[in-house]
């Protein structure tokens, strides 16, 4: 591998970990990031809000699968990378095998 890619490789590899930390400190935090619910006294409001609350905890865990995927997509970049290089570098040697 020549030394560019290799760091290419690294930065993906890097990259995915960030995402997938980042998904999990997310996912940690969504509880904090949820108001309480309170009695406003109405029994609709109370359900509406109860609904809105409910639609915004969904929000925050569809955005932690999101980096999540995002997190795999970079993981399986980088290794479908690496597979090509090592491919391509055995078809070279192949290649220039019998020119010695």
């Amino acid at each position: 591998m020549s030394a560019g890619f290799e760091v290419i490789l690294d930065d993906l590899k890097s990259m995915a970990k960030t995402f997938g930390d980042e998904a999990t400190a997310y996912e940690g935090l969504v509880p904090s990031f949820l108001p309480a619910a309170v009695d406003s006294g109405d029994a609709v409001l109370n359900e509406a809000m109860k609904g809105g609350l409910e639609l915004l905890e969904l929000l925050h865990h569809q955005m932690v699968r999101a980096i999540q995927i995002h997190a795999e997509k970079l993981a399986y970049a980088r290794d479908s990378y690496e597979r090509h290089d090592i491919d391509n570098r055995k078809l070279f040697d192949d290649l220039t095998k019998d020119l010695d």
